[in-house]
């Protein structure tokens, strides 16, 4: 498993505009005031992972914006190294009391701030999981980082809230509308999507036709 590096907290990213203080702040008073955010994985959630995902025993991945570690402890237990990290020490505070181990490592990272920890190297993950944070980030630059951080056959796996106007989501559990859950994965050269229940869409992205610039 990599070295992890704790990193302060850091401006949030200028193209997303909802956090009014660090995220590490904001998430932790989410956190405090509503247990809802706590949210389960489901068996039809993990059984559509694994159809759609190559992920084997030995292999690498990174939680990004793990929350309480639902996903982490889960992909752990399959044998895979987990590294897992969020932005709240709050919710990182949840998952520890949950359990890690050698092959499951937390730690404290905004993916908005800089620097880049070094245990995010280049090539170093099979897969990377986002689920349900990908609203709060820069988009642009996670996808770019994150091919960066995979192994050549490596896949990034999504997990996205759909935004309806016609039913407000608590902050916490902010999505994204279809046109532009639509416009991720340029510059990808696999893109598979499906949908989970009626309200969130799963997308797998692996290979880069164009290099991410360093």
């Amino acid at each position: 498993m990599p070295d992890l590096l704790t990193t302060p907290t850091a401006t949030p990213s200028p193209t997303t505009g909802t956090l009014p203080q660090s995220a590490g702040a904001q998430w932790d008073a989410w956190y405090t005031r509503d247990a809802r955010i706590n949210l389960p994985l489901t068996d039809t959630e993990t059984g559509l992972f694994h159809q759609h995902v190559d992920a084997a025993p030995g292999m690498m991945a990174l939680d990004a914006g793990c929350g309480t570690g639902h996903w982490s402890r889960r992909l752990a237990t399959t044998g895979l190294g987990v590294l897992a990290m969020d932005a709240s020490p709050t919710a990182l505070a949840l998952a520890r009391r949950q359990g890690s181990g050698s092959n499951l490592h937390y730690a404290q990272h905004d993916f908005d701030a800089r620097p880049i920890p070094p245990s995010l190297r280049p090539g170093t993950f099979d897969v990377i999981m986002c689920r349900n944070t990908l609203p709060y980030l820069d988009r642009h630059r996670f996808l770019v980082d994150a091919a960066r951080w995979l192994t050549p056959k490596g896949q990034l796996h999504l997990t996205i809230p759909v935004k309806r106007p016609d039913a407000p989501s608590p902050p916490w559990a902010q999505g994204l509308t279809a046109e532009q859950i639509r416009s991720l994965g340029a510059g990808w050269a696999t893109r598979v999507d499906y949908p989970l229940g009626p309200d969130h869409v799963c997308i797998v992205l692996s290979g880069q036709t164009d290099t991410p610039a360093t």
